[in-house]
């Protein structure tokens, strides 16, 4: 699985997975976010039910490496009552951030709902997802 800058990922504990999207996003002048540039579907993601699915799709096509474990919260995040819109952000922030060649970083806070920030320039964007959900 995943794209040609990376392996599959062992433990997936939830560090594993914020470090493989800093990796992957957090440089624009890198090959794995040119490669994600190049390979970005995260658009095709629309804020309806089960958009999780597309997500998920949009990350290993663009070379992120999406472990058992990633999936299931993703899906999990995108049943819940917000899951929809939280799912939509994340997309919109990262499929406008690899179109302006903004860093991003990803976090995790206990909560229930996606922040996401769109940056621009040298502001880097930001999404901090609730971990575990609440």
């Amino acid at each position: 699985m995943g794209g040609a800058f990376t392996g599959a990922m062992n433990i997936c504990d939830g560090h594993d997975v914020l470090k493989e999207l800093n990796d992957a996003f957090g440089d624009p002048s890198s090959d794995r976010y040119k490669y994600a540039q190049d390979n970005n579907t995260f658009g095709d993601v629309q804020n309806v039910a089960g958009n999780y699915k597309v997500l998920t799709l949009a990350y290993l096509t663009a070379g992120v490496d999406v472990c058992a474990r990633w999936a299931a919260y993703l899906r999990l995040l995108g049943t819940s009552a917000q899951g929809p819109q939280s799912i939509y952000d994340i997309a919109q922030t990262r499929y406008l951030a690899l179109n302006q060649d903004v860093a991003m970083q990803t976090s995790v806070h206990s909560g229930r709902n996606v922040h996401a920030h769109h940056g621009s320039g040298a502001t880097p964007s930001t999404i901090d997802s609730p971990f575990p959900l609440q």
